[in-house]
């Protein structure tokens, strides 16, 4: 189990290297214009405000390097795994081992346990939620007096780490409520599920209130970053990608990933039938989520972040599966070894991937800028998305950078490319050549595809400050 857990912290440093992305980076600029920890939850009214993280942020400092911002989701991240294993030990031990290592290896959740937002601390208080209450269910107390208690408090944590911490509370109540109805009668199902789930939602409304309320009362009232217009296009690409970084399937046809998520809501249906201890978890999570979604047209559900929930009942259904496999007999025992080789290899191809691309590492355009311009530079820039990037990149390294989207003279151009896009070799802004020198790719969950571009390197070796 150590083993396991220190590959976890490794992998997840690892990952944790290079400049801060759009996300991270504007999580910090918010940070850095309030003064006080109360300020966090009464001025930064911004759906990129993840309370817990801009706390972290702000204790460790604006221009800090990127590795100390992010050591919150590296620390929770990892945490993550010994909550999983005391999930699984309540089964037996290849419960837990198996739960330990498919969660410290799934590349969805080494990209969000290695970047400075709160992912990690929420999927952290969702895994101990669920602990808790597999725990009663193991032993169901018509007035129970502890778990009720701890629930509601991983629930205020893990929505002031991030809001989506809602889908979790909704799945374990409903996961719950159908697990009595197996056992109970509707009305004694719904009693009990009731005493235990009650102190969650006074929660959620009160970090609800807290949240929108200080948004209501402010000029601008809740910021929101991307508004992405809800789309079943979008929803399908995301789930695959989901689908595909949970599992290390990433290098897979995306019709693979169409049959892998088949073959796994047809396992959710089976472990239901058979009255498994997580199956209705696992099917209200995998198929219940994305219906519920597309039902109610939510908006940015393009981003597989949104399924957190679903990648987390994916892996406990195949830890329960695998695991389950290897105490039985021995073609049983051949198939879960292979099925766990499988998946060992595919999630370190797609961590070694990641963790090559650094999330499109903006410090190597600062590094670039800085052997061109030793005092400094103008950048041009298109739009806003990159500002905030730049900027903490450049705080960072003590380099004196300006930004501009005029015709200002600028010794470089900083481009953001389409995903996947080329990079021409060179660019043409207000009258001036620039060419290419260097570009970067984004990871595949995080990050963004750039590519810098320069003046004549003549030019530049007599650029002066831009100060």
């Amino acid at each position: 189990m150590l083993a396991i857990l220190g590959v976890a912290v490794w992998i997840r440093i690892l990952s944790a290297h290079g400049g801060l992305w759009v996300d991270e980076a504007w999580s910090a600029v918010l940070v850095a214009n309030v003064d006080t920890p109360l300020d966090v939850f009464t001025s930064i009214n911004h759906d990129n405000n993840h309370h817990l993280n801009s706390l972290w942020m702000q204790a460790v400092g604006y221009a800090t390097p990127p590795l100390a911002l992010r050591a919150l989701s590296i620390v929770t991240g990892a945490a993550t795994v010994l909550v999983v294993a005391a999930i699984g030990a309540r089964r037996s031990t290849a419960h837990a081992l198996v739960g330990a290592a498919l969660f410290a290896l799934s590349p969805i959740l080494v990209n969000y346990g290695s970047e400075a937002r709160g992912y990690a601390p929420m999927l952290l208080c969702a895994l101990g939620a669920i602990l808790v209450a597999a725990r009663w269910l193991d032993a169901p107390a018509p007035a129970p007096r502890h778990p009720p208690g701890l629930l509601a408090l991983l629930t205020i944590l893990g929505l002031l780490s991030q809001l989506t911490m809602l889908f979790f509370v909704v799945a374990i109540a409903a996961w719950v409520a159908l697990t009595l109805r197996q056992r109970f009668s509707t009305g004694t199902a719904a009693a009990m599920t009731a005493r235990l789930m009650l102190p969650s939602v006074v929660a959620v409304m009160l970090v609800f209130t807290l949240v929108f309320g200080a948004a209501a009362a402010s000029p601008g009232g809740m910021q929101v970053g991307d508004y992405v217009p809800f789309s079943f296009a979008s929803l399908v690409d995301a789930l695959q990608v989901m689908l595909a970084t949970t599992l290390g399937a990433s290098a897979l046809p995306r019709w693979w990933i169409a049959v892998l998520a088949l073959t796994l809501c047809v396992a959710a249906m089976v472990a239901v039938a058979h009255r498994r201890p997580m199956a209705w978890l696992a099917m209200l999570a995998i198929a219940g989520l994305p219906i519920a979604l597309a039902t109610l047209h939510i908006a940015n559900t393009g981003m597989p972040r949104y399924f957190l929930l679903s990648s987390v009942a994916v892996l406990l259904l195949l830890t329960d599966l695998i695991a389950t496999a290897l105490t039985k007999g021995p073609r049983s025992k051949i198939l879960a070894a292979l099925a766990l080789t499988l998946l060992a290899i595919g999630m370190n191809h797609d961590i070694a991937q990641d963790i090559k691309r650094r999330r499109g590492d903006i410090d190597a355009a600062i590094a670039d800028m800085r052997i061109e311009a030793p005092g400094g530079a103008r950048v041009q820039v298109d739009h806003l998305q990159p500002v905030a990037p730049l900027r903490v990149a450049a705080a960072t390294a003590r380099y004196p950078l300006a930004l501009t989207s005029d015709c200002r003279r600028a010794q470089f151009v900083f481009v953001d490319l389409d995903d996947g896009g080329a990079a021409a070799a060179t660019t043409r802004r207000c009258g001036r050549v620039y060419t290419l020198r260097t570009m970067r790719r984004r990871g595949m969950l995080s990050g963004t595809d750039w590519a810098l571009y320069g003046l004549p390197r003549a030019r530049n070796a007599l650029s002066t400050n831009p100060y």
